[in-house]
């Protein structure tokens, strides 16, 4: 067995392709032994990962394109889970429509995150106008994710990932909307090591690549499993909450798991408007497809999904 170090920026659905391989026993069957190294989000997790404390992540390209430009890192995407935006709105008491949410302080952990990415592109498909039409608050991490962002004292509207919004219904707010249904390429949950440790252990990073995807699949075809998964890394006991959750996240989970070069542009390109990075790079300075699509060469997703034969060219 090799170890590995992975680090988990959160314990929510978010992380889930990492939980449901570990879970599913799929590293262990590639014969890599994993141990999970927990951050308080991916303005963390990320540079850990490019310091070389840890050998993967799970990550989203806003947060990974941020550290490779301005920190000059190395971070890369191997693999993905979910390639559109995956975020949900949910708004304090009293605000229950979209229009009710115009000009109000909007809630995310910190600025040019993948959630702020998100409130962007869905102004930008609803006409507004990110400058004009909400206030950006940081909350930090410095607490509990929901606490933070469902201070009603700082935060009118707040992004939020399942089983965040269900969560927060409980407590008096209003799920608002889906950013899900904007079906905007967007690359978000996402397998990533750097190019030092792709170069140097090619082999390691396949078989990592080989689980990650099995946990995925197993993840969105298993609605029991995953429930299960949810449940235990989230904390979350509530049925009327989990499954919810699931159905949220597993819908749009892709079904070969490339990363999306086009999702990862349109994250450049949001970064770049919204004057985070100092020029509009090209997606594949982030991406390296060579192991997913050494898997596909094996066959392996054909094999996954119980098919024999190769299709025909």
């Amino acid at each position: 067995m090799e170890k590995i170090r992975i680090a988990c920026a959160n314990r929510g659905a978010g992380t889930a392709p990492v939980f449901s391989a570990v879970e599913g026993g799929y590293f262990q069957e590639n014969g890599l032994e994993p141990e999970l190294v927990f951050y308080a989000g991916h303005s963390r997790s990320l540079p850990a990962l490019v310091a070389g404390e840890v050998d993967f992540t799970n990550a989203v390209s806003p947060e990974l394109i941020s550290i490779d430009i301005q920190n000059k890192g190395d971070a890369v995407i191997i693999a993905s889970a979910i390639s559109r935006s995956a975020q949900q709105v949910s708004a304090r008491p009293g605000l229950l429509k979209r229009n009710d949410l115009r000009g109000k302080r909007w809630g995310v952990l910190a600025r040019g995150d993948a959630d702020e990415c998100s409130i962007a592109m869905a102004f930008e498909r609803w006409g507004w106008d990110i400058r004009k039409d909400a206030e950006i608050v940081a909350v930090g991490s410095g607490g509990s994710r929901l606490d933070l962002l469902l201070d009603a004292s700082k935060v009118d509207v707040a992004i939020m990932h399942a089983p965040e919004p269900f969560q927060a219904m409980k407590r008096g707010w209003n799920f608002v909307e889906d950013f899900g249904r904007l079906d905007v390429a967007f690359q978000n949950s996402c397998a990533a090591t750097t190019r030092r440790f792709l170069k140097a252990k090619p082999d390691l990073v396949f078989k990592y690549v080989r689980a990650y995807c099995q946990g995925v699949y197993r993840f969105r075809t298993d609605p029991p499993f995953g429930i299960q998964v949810i449940q235990k890394y989230s904390g979350e006991a509530d049925r009327s909450i989990l499954e919810p959750t699931y159905v949220m996240f597993a819908r749009l989970m892709g079904g070969m798991m490339f990363p999306s070069l086009e999702g990862v542009r349109t994250a450049g390109q949001v970064l770049h408007k919204l004057g985070m990075i100092p020029r509009l790079p090209a997606p594949e300075e982030f991406v390296d497809l060579a192991p997913i699509l050494q898997l596909e060469q094996e066959d392996f997703f054909a094999k996954m999904m119980g098919l024999k034969v190769k299709p025909s060219k």
